[in-house]
């Protein structure tokens, strides 16, 4: 039997934007499942690994997707939050 296909791993998403619209977004996602972690104008969006395979979000246009990981939520947080 051939080896069984890895699940796609979920994705972090990486935004900056305004405090309020990442507040406001963080309870959005939260209340389907996702991880959200947001500081000051940072925040870190995980989807669920029910929705690994779903596609990206629309994010407002005063949002910036500074960047997608597949890393999970605590380490795409570390590596976004905490300088080099």
């Amino acid at each position: 039997m051939p080896p069984r296909p890895e699940s796609p791993r979920p994705a972090s998403y990486l935004l900056i934007g305004p405090p309020d619209l990442l507040h406001d977004l963080m309870l959005d996602f939260e209340a389907v499942g996702w991880r959200v972690t947001a500081m000051r104008w940072q925040a870190v969006v995980t989807a669920s690994s029910e929705d690994a395979a779903a596609p990206a979000p629309d994010w407002p246009a005063e949002v910036t997707l500074a960047g997608v990981s597949h890393e999970d939520h605590e380490e795409a947080c570390r590596a976004f939050f905490l300088p080099p």
